[in-house]
């Protein structure tokens, strides 16, 4: 939380850092980046990321590098806008060249660079627009020619009217005047200009990936790019790659036709022109980002006859998979698809420039395109001079590193393919060709690992997977966006034999670690742990059964959700047994730095039944903070951030169906004990209630066992301005003779305080007024003057009265003999019980604070066990754990989410959701002050469903 501010992508570099990926690298070369390590010493990583494949000739190739050296040293110009650009020529040439051979017969193909591939799909998708609109302005044109030509022939009695009008929409009848012949025109035309704003209708592929700028993005299927932005773009149908039926029905559904007409026979006719509404079809030939699926030769066949049939300009996009990635320089040469537009980027620029081009056929290219599109930076005399010299190295030695190519990607296949046949319970699938390769790793949503199994359901295994690779085996591989099990490789074609080697190594690790379902290995690396970790164990069988174990057919009566505790390092050794060898200090290293990982999936539900019959299903929502952190939030005043973490996962948890939210302890802190997380339809609460009688419950008999009787016990809370050391003073006072109220001294503690003890006094004074037998405070304060005056009076018990009582006891005590307000912890040792009901983050007591003989009701901020270090060398005092019941089910929270408590026990956040959600009584018992009603409601509810205040 100290670490410098960031403005450059503050969060992606946080994430990265989650992973132990936000290094600096210092130097790159071929497949090789370097960072330096704390002695300053280079350290080689390999790069098989490539640039998102645009690495094509390796990093700082020393060709290229010479040669943008020569053009910076020589003065070439860069921006010459507005003049011959005979270098863009040449690459233009070049990639004919390439066309014509891959292609044979292939007609020229006009380039537009631009400066990225997502600016090349938008500038094809503009030209397709383009060429669409000027499509329908001809068709619209020819109509009118054929109407005056129409008109003329009725006119000079050399065609007939209509006989048939039955292409027209509605019920337009058959002309029989020069009149009625003008209405029908006239309708031919509206109906032709009702076309005329059709919008116009794109087709990508399901699994599709063609950039996130505003237009690019409405073609990329992944909704996690696209959805927020949907109403921004052009419409654009999905169909599913390789089915070229859905393509076909896709097109037929959005057919329209205008109407023109002819004379035959010496007859006006009606016809149907074809309406120009779709724009174009675009596709990957093979699909990187969507998980590396390549299309057929016979779909791509088949694109070409319906396409062409209908109109419908193809557009490919090579930007990943071009520039001889694949083994030619067009992977869709591989396939046979001849396209319309071509796409190219990212190794064009041969790893130093940043260029794209679209090509586009000539019978297709509006030459008044360039006059309505341009780029400031796009055609440039420096990058389309190292694109040149990009493909010149490319084409060199007859296409040599196309073989070279197609070669290391056989070699780096043929190692995955032994993995899989080795780990066929990991590795899914292994997908690729040439150097576009993707490694698929079987589900481990339902791992043994919790570890490993919350990263599989949350979409980041292979981000875990990723920075295992990278810190222990020097390897940078990186994921694909839409599929999240799997792992993308991209070298250069300068991929050796022993980075080969290298990969298969660690690779080979990472089966055994998840065939094991050990995840002390992956988690090692990021908690700054010395050495290294122990060899990999096998943990399938200790937590097989519990991962593998269905969820209930039934579906419960209720369904109640749980944000989980702040994580402690017991509570990750109790979930993850295999982190069992890790130190404190290495385990919350390792959650401080996943704490940008806000969102990790709801766990399992969990099936509770009460006695009563009624059932709830309890799902935990982890919130990935520990006590480090919550600290550390308090200390700074941002506990709002945890507000905030908290609201998204009551609204997750909602969206889910569930309609009561128990928050965990040291939660109900941060968010005004659930009052502040505003979400309609669903209860939240802390427990704060049931934490109250439960604890005032568990006192009871040890108090009176010791003391012999409470009339005259003296009770201190410790954090008694708020809301649950309120609620705890106020209660006290109707059994003990004096209640000392402890706070912080903290900006507002003293008016919290005094509110307090005004509620002590009016509650006093409304017994008082009501009649009756009088205990605790009220019955002392029946003796004071004030107060026999107002029952002569005849004073009503609902009149406002603490102030004027504090008032009378200020003027006629020197120490008041019923309540003390104070900061000073020393009052506290004239208190029989001790109630820590503090927020501190942490122990605020001391042995000397204490009364021989005291009893230690222990609610403080962190749960159980926070003030319980005081207790260790004294015989004499009696610690409670307040807020603590028990329950006859010894499993109602996944392992791991019961924070420090024994088999059987549950906190009062858990609890009082589940007994909420049984009786019915939602806010009723859970919001607003705690009074002595709701507490006795609340317990008596607890005892119904099976829970019990524990003493002990």
């Amino acid at each position: 939380m100290n670490s410098p501010t960031r403005y450059a992508e503050a969060l992606l570099t946080g994430m990265l850092g989650t992973f132990g990926l936000n290094l600096k690298y210092v130097r790159a070369e071929r497949n090789s980046l370097y960072y330096l390590d704390e002695s300053g010493t280079e350290v080689p990583v390999l790069d098989l990321v490539g640039g998102w494949g645009s690495l094509m000739l390796g990093h700082n190739h020393p060709e290229i590098v010479a040669h943008a050296k020569e053009l910076l040293d020589t003065g070439v110009p860069v921006h010459s806008q507005f003049s011959e650009h005979p270098t863009a020529d040449r690459v233009g040439a070049v990639l004919n060249g390439i066309l014509g051979r891959e292609f044979p017969g292939a007609e020229p193909y006009p380039v537009i660079f631009a400066n990225s591939g997502a600016e090349a799909v938008e500038a094809a998708v503009k030209h397709c627009e383009f060429d669409r609109v000027l499509r329908v302005k001809s068709l619209f044109e020819q109509v009118e020619w054929n109407v005056d030509a129409a008109v003329r022939a009725v006119g000079d009695g050399s065609a007939q009217l209509p006989d048939d009008t039955s292409l027209l929409p509605g019920d337009v009848p058959v002309p029989t005047t020069a009149e009625e012949f003008g209405a029908l025109l006239g309708a031919v035309a509206a109906h032709n200009i009702g076309l005329a704003g059709t919008s116009p209708v794109f087709f990508a592929l399901e699994r599709a990936f063609h950039g996130k700028l505003l237009g690019s993005t409405q073609f990329t299927f992944n909704p996690t790019f696209r959805a927020a932005f949907a109403s921004l773009g052009l419409p654009v149908t999905f169909v599913p790659p390789n089915d070229a039926a859905a393509l076909e029905s896709a097109l037929a559904e959005h057919r329209l036709a205008a109407l023109d007409v002819e004379v035959v026979d010496g007859r006006v006719t009606l016809v149907e022109r074809p309406f120009p509404v779709v724009g174009g079809l675009i596709v990957e030939p093979i699909q990187g980002e969507g998980g590396i699926h390549a299309l057929t030769p016979e779909y791509a066949a088949r694109v070409r006859e319906i396409c062409d049939a209908a109109g419908c300009p193809v557009i490919i996009d090579e930007i990943q998979t071009g520039m001889g990635r694949t083994g030619k320089f067009f992977a869709s040469s591989h396939i046979g698809l001849l396209g319309d537009y071509y796409l190219l980027g990212k190794s064009l620029g041969g790893g130093i420039g940043k260029t794209s081009a679209m090509l586009v056929r000539q019978s297709r290219y509006r030459p008044e395109f360039e006059l309505v599109h341009s780029s400031t930076f796009a055609k440039d005399g420096f990058t389309t001079a190292i694109a040149l010299r990009t493909l010149e190295l490319l084409e060199a030695d007859g296409g040599a590193a196309y073989d070279l190519a197609a070669e290391r990607g056989e070699r780096v296949l043929g190692v995955l393919r032994e993995l899989a046949d080795d780990y066929p319970d990991v590795v899914l699938d292994v997908r690729g060709k040439g150097l576009l390769i993707g490694l698929a790793f079987a589900d481990q949503s339902r791992a043994a690992s919790p570890v490993i199994r919350e990263k599989a359901a949350a979409g980041l295994l292979v981000f875990l997977i990723g920075s295992y690779l990278q810190l222990v085996h020097r390897i940078r591989t990186g994921p694909t966006a839409s599929v999240p099990n799997m792992l993308r490789i991209e070298p250069s074609i300068h991929l050796t034999d022993e980075e080969i080697e290298q990969l298969r190594t660690g690779l080979t690790a990472v089966c055994e670690i998840l065939r094991h379902q050990d995840a002390l290995p992956l988690v090692h690396p990021l908690t700054g742990a010395a050495g290294q970790p122990r060899a990999i164990q096998d943990f399938r069988t200790e937590r097989q059964a519990e991962a593998a174990a269905p969820e209930p057919a039934d579906a419960a009566a209720h369904k109640v959700a749980l944000v989980s505790y702040p994580l402690t390092p017991d509570t990750l050794r109790e979930l993850d047994p295999s982190l069992a060898d890790l130190d404190d200090a290495a385990l919350l290293a390792y959650v401080q730095r996943s704490e940008l990982l806000k969102d990790l999936p709801a766990t399992a539900p969990v099936r509770y039944t009460s006695p009563q019959g009624a059932s709830v299903d309890l799902t935990v929502y982890p919130l990935l903070v520990s006590q480090h952190q919550l600290r550390a939030y308090r200390t700074t005043g941002q506990t709002f951030l945890i507000g905030l973490d908290l609201d998204r996962r009551v609204r997750a948890a909602k969206a889910d169906g569930h309609e009561t939210v128990g928050i965990g302890f040291g939660l109900g802190t941060v968010s005004e004990h659930g009052g502040a997380l505003r979400v309609p339809g669903v209860t939240v609460t802390a427990g704060s209630t049931l934490a109250v009688g439960a604890t005032l419950a568990a006192l009871e008999q040890p108090a009176l066992a010791r003391f012999g009787d409470l009339a005259g016990l003296t009770v201190a809370v410790v954090g008694g301005g708020g809301r649950v050391g309120s609620a705890l003073a106020a209660l006290s006072a109707e059994y003990v003779a004096r209640i000392v109220l402890v706070g912080s001294g903290r900006e507002g503690s003293a008016e919290r305080l005094r509110a307090t003890e005004h509620r002590i006094y009016q509650d006093a004074w409304t017994r008082i007024a009501a009649g009756g037998e009088l205990s605790g405070i009220a019955a002392a304060l029946s003796a004071e003057p004030l107060i026999t005056k107002w029952l002569a009076d005849g004073r009503s018990g609902d009149e406002p009265s603490a102030a004027a009582i504090a008032a009378h006891l200020a003027d006629s005590y020197d120490v008041n003999p019923f309540v003390v307000a104070t900061d000073d912890l020393a009052e506290v040792r004239n208190a029989h019980a001790v109630l820590a009901a503090h927020s501190s983050p942490v122990p605020v007591l001391a042995e000397k604070h204490l009364a021989q003989g005291a009893i230690v009701a222990d609610l403080s901020f962190f749960g159980t066990g926070a003030e319980s270090a005081i207790v260790a060398g004294r015989d004499d005092l009696l610690y409670i754990r307040g807020g603590v019941l028990s329950v006859a089910e010894d499993t109602i929270l996944p392992r791991g989410f019961n924070g420090p408590l024994n088999t059987g026990e549950l906190l009062a956040g858990t609890a009082e959701a589940i007994v909420l959600a049984l009786s019915g009584a939602g806010g009723t018992l859970s919001e607003g002050a705690i009074t002595q009603e709701r507490v006795h409601a609340i317990i008596d509810l607890a005892q119904q469903h099976g829970f019990e205040a524990i003493s002990t």
